[in-house]
């Protein structure tokens, strides 16, 4: 084979194979397969005007960079679910210990045994091309070859102008990607200085408490929970049966939020917006404006966080840290821990003994939920779906030709959402039995939802996907929390987007701030719900 012929026939594998494998979406391979033929064709162009030799190793470095960059992108779409932002790659990195990488490795082994065969492939087809090239006799030069390799690194040099099209320049997206991480572990870093200069500028947050009566207010955060697998919102399975009978139990007001959706799909940039002023259209206000922990205690709250996810360093952890009292419970590799969110329970029955109720108390409870791997958050114990073979819900997704791996992510989601449930019951329980006698509200949201055969063939994490933005959100009130404010004409069938979550909050905690849009908050009469377009965007967003 001619090595020219050798560069078509390539990039045609190049585009067929990471599409048909699953590793990209056809439009990037598409893109990826674009790159090749202009800048690996001008590179070779250059090469070979050298000498043979040049471009056998030019071929071969660009077999390597990529058929590595291919066989990374396989990897991130099968844990992700699609390739996410840089931004969600360097966060995920800079939070991430020996532990966790271990754990990913053992988890992840098959989606990472085939990128290394797809990564060999790949090196094989460079060193049997290396030895095309080197025997080729490089064209004679002349008046249209020049203008043509001109003309081809001309419109490479002019892709790396488009921002789309540069996310899928194999040789630049790494070092970008690495210029991001060292930049969130800066960040992380300069947590402590940030949170001290939004603290200096207290006054300029025209921070008012509009309600002075004693109240004590939870919010609970779940984990990767989907709404349409909630048997609360309808779903086949009652997967929610235990949360439904403490419900029943409990009496008091129960609002839920039929049509709640995530901003974002992932769990940082997700509560980076629910948990601060920061909107979709206003993101980087984080930065500079004080998050929900910050404005309790400054308006007198006693602040509790506990929970299942990791204590290390972080933002969410940063939250977490500057509550007055704290426990987190997770001490493992958490994503791949068992660790079940009932063992919060008695860490919030003894926080809600430990002393006299303070006049004002915010607890933030912060789940393990239904973070994959969905087999581990029951523990040791099988859920009620483990091994249910012939249902509703089964019969509908072989209906629709999920695959077997997939039938059985999504029993084992569906047991997490079960046990996750009984979890969330035991809590509200427990608050409602250690703070009787006074007004007490608890508001859950998830974090973003999760895709286990809903759309596609695939479970985990999507920001592609419709279902990794749908999201439960409720609230639970007692008589007394009724009787201060009854929360009458909410709109519970109106569309609610997660970043507006913090004036829905600052209005159950009694507070006003300078960023507070009655308009914008869901729990009042005034409420304006969002317009489109909604996520999700463009996984390559």
């Amino acid at each position: 084979m001619r090595p020219w012929w050798l560069l078509v026939a390539a990039g045609a594998f190049l585009g067929a194979s990471l599409s048909l494998a699953g590793f990209t979406r056809p439009q990037d391979a598409a893109k990826l397969t674009l790159w090749w033929f202009l800048l690996g064709g001008g590179l070779l162009g250059l090469a070979q005007r050298r000498s043979g030799g040049a471009a056998g190793w030019v071929w071969l470095l660009l077999c390597l960079v990529f058929g590595l960059d291919g066989a990374v992108q396989g990897v991130l779409r099968g844990f992700f679910g699609a390739q996410p932002q840089p931004s969600v790659l360097a966060e995920a990195l800079a939070n991430t210990s020996f532990g966790e990488a271990l754990g990913f490795v053992l988890g992840q082994w098959r989606a990472l045994a085939w990128a290394t065969l797809y990564g060999g492939v790949w090196g094989g087809i460079g060193l049997w091309g290396q030895r095309l090239w080197r025997r080729a006799q490089p064209p004679p030069a002349s008046r249209r070859r020049t203008l043509g390799l001109a003309l081809l690194l001309m419109l490479a040099a002019l892709l790396h102008a488009n921002p789309t099209l540069l996310r899928n320049e194999p040789f630049l997206r790494w070092a970008v990607l690495y210029q991001r991480h060292q930049a969130a572990r800066a960040e992380m870093q300069q947590l402590a200085a940030r949170r001290a200069t939004i603290q200096a500028a207290r006054a300029q947050w025209q921070l008012q408490r509009v309600d002075a009566r004693p109240r004590t207010v939870a919010l609970f955060i779940g984990e990767s929970a989907n709404r349409a697998g909630w048997g609360l919102y309808g779903y086949a399975r009652d997967t929610t049966a235990a949360l439904s009978a403490a419900l029943h139990a409990l009496g008091g007001q129960f609002l839920r939020f039929t049509q709640a959706r995530s901003t974002e799909a992932f769990t940082l940039p997700s509560l980076r917006l629910a948990l601060t002023p920061a909107t979709r259209r206003q993101p980087e206000l984080w930065r500079s404006t004080p998050d929900l922990v910050m404005l309790a205690r400054a308006a007198g709250y006693r602040v509790s966080w506990l929970s299942n996810q990791p204590g290390s360093d972080g933002w969410i952890a940063s939250l977490g840290h500057a509550a007055d009292a704290q426990a987190f419970i997770n001490h493992g590799n958490w994503r791949d821990s068992s660790s079940e969110d009932e063992a919060l329970v008695p860490v919030l029955r003894a926080q809600l003994r430990a002393a006299p109720p303070a006049p004002h108390e915010f607890i933030v409870v912060h789940l393990l939920g239904q973070h994959f791997h969905y087999a581990q958050r029951c523990g040791a114990q099988l859920g009620p779906f483990a091994g249910v073979e012939d249902d509703a819900v089964m019969r509908s997704l072989r209906a629709q030709g999920r695959s077997r791996s997939t039938l059985q992510a999504r029993n084992d989601y569906d047991d997490a959402t079960w046990c996750g449930a009984r979890a969330l019951a035991q809590l509200l329980q427990t608050l409602a039995q250690e703070r009787a006698g006074r007004a007490v509200s608890a508001l859950y949201f998830s974090d973003h939802g999760q895709e286990v055969g809903h759309t596609r063939d695939f479970a985990g994490h999507s920001s592609e996907d419709d279902s990794g933005y749908t999201v439960p959100l409720w609230i639970w009130r007692n008589a007394q929390a009724q009787a201060q404010d009854p929360l009458q004409g909410v709109q519970l069938q109106a569309p609610v987007l997660l970043d507006t979550l913090d004036l829905a909050l600052q209005h159950l905690l009694g507070l006003r701030s300078r960023w507070y849009d009655e308009s914008q908050d869901f729990l009042a009469p005034a409420y304006h719900p969002p317009a489109p377009p909604w996520p999700p965007r463009s996984a390559a967003h």
